[in-house]
């Protein structure tokens, strides 16, 4: 069974793009996430089931571990309900 600290240092072992896109991601479609950090996971050698990677995200989130990931322009558009500026905003 994985841990809480091996969750943690996949997700120190990622670039702050791939982190933002993974942020993301869990607003925007939490199975893609989950689908997406497990494979990030394999690659760095562990193995997480998606219900451990959805409890690490809770107690992460819990204790205010993403606050300082900044987003990028379209996930604040997504987040807020906003529309995109091709689309005639």
């Amino acid at each position: 069974m994985a841990t809480l600290e091996q969750f943690k240092q996949v997700r120190a072992s990622v670039s702050p793009e791939i982190e933002t896109e993974l942020y993301g991601l869990v607003i925007q479609d939490l199975d893609a996430a989950v689908q997406r950090i497990i494979g990030i996971a394999s690659e760095n050698g562990v193995s997480f089931t998606a219900d451990e990677v959805r409890s690490y995200l809770r107690e992460m989130d819990a204790e205010d571990e993403f606050d300082d990931i900044e987003l990028d322009v379209a996930t604040l558009e997504a987040v807020s309900g906003g529309q995109g500026t091709d689309e005639g905003c």
